[in-house]
C-alpha cells in the first residue's frame, strides 16, 4: 500500500502536518497569553466590584491567577539617581546653559565666517579678498557692530585669519 506513494507526495504530506501541528501550537499559546491578559483586567474589575458591594474578594493561593509584577508599586531607584524626561537630559545645569551660544544669531555669524576662511584657503585668497567676503557678511548680518559678543567674534576672526588685522580693520569689519 505504501508503495503507491513517491518519495515528493511523503515528504509533502509530513510538511503539512508538521505545519498543522506547529501552527496549533502557536495558536495555542497565542491564546493563553490573550487569555491571561483578559484574566488580570477582569480580576481587578471584579475586586472593584466587590468592594464596591462590601464585598471582599479573595482567591485561594494555587488558583493559578496571574498576578501583574507591579503589585507593590515600582522599585526605588538607588540613592543618587533619578528618572527624567529625554528633554531635560543635559551634562550642565539647565539654568548655566547658554542657549544663544549653542544657536542664534552668533553661531550662525561663525558659521558664515568659517565658510569665509575656508574659501580663503581653498583658493589662496589675500587680505582683500577677505574684507570683500566680510562685507557681504555684514550685509547678511547687520547691526552686528552693536551686538554684546562682536569682542568675541573678532578675537575668533583675531585667532584665525592667516594674515595679521589691525585693530582698526576689525573695528571697520562690521561698520
Amino acid at each position: 500500500m505504501l508503495q503507491g506513494f513517491s518519495t515528493l507526495q511523503f515528504i509533502m504530506v509530513l510538511l503539512v502536518l508538521a505545519l498543522v501541528w506547529y501552527g496549533g501550537v502557536l495558536l495555542f499559546f497565542y491564546l493563553k497569553g490573550k487569555q491571561r491578559q483578559f484574566d488580570v483586567g477582569n480580576t481587578g474589575k471584579q475586586a472593584d466590584l466587590g468592594a464596591s458591594r462590601g464585598q471582599q474578594h479573595t482567591s485561594p493561593a494555587g488558583a493559578g491567577i496571574p498576578l501583574a509584577d507591579d503589585l507593590m508599586g515600582k522599585a526605588k531607584l538607588p540613592e543618587g539617581m533619578s528618572s527624567v524626561g529625554m528633554e531635560e537630559i543635559g551634562f550642565v545645569d539647565f539654568e548655566g546653559r547658554d542657549v544663544e551660544d549653542q544657536q542664534g544669531l552668533v553661531p550662525d555669524l561663525l558659521e558664515e565666517i568659517k565658510n569665509v576662511f575656508l574659501l580663503l584657503a581653498k583658493e589662496d585668497g589675500s587680505k582683500r579678498d577677505f574684507l570683500e567676503l566680510m562685507k557681504t557678511v555684514k550685509e547678511n548680518y547687520p547691526g552686528m557692530a552693536s551686538h554684546p559678543r562682536i569682542r568675541r567674534i573678532n578675537e575668533y576672526i583675531a585667532e584665525h585669519a592667516a594674515f595679521h588685522l589691525s585693530a582698526e580693520e576689525m573695528e571697520n569689519l562690521w561698520y
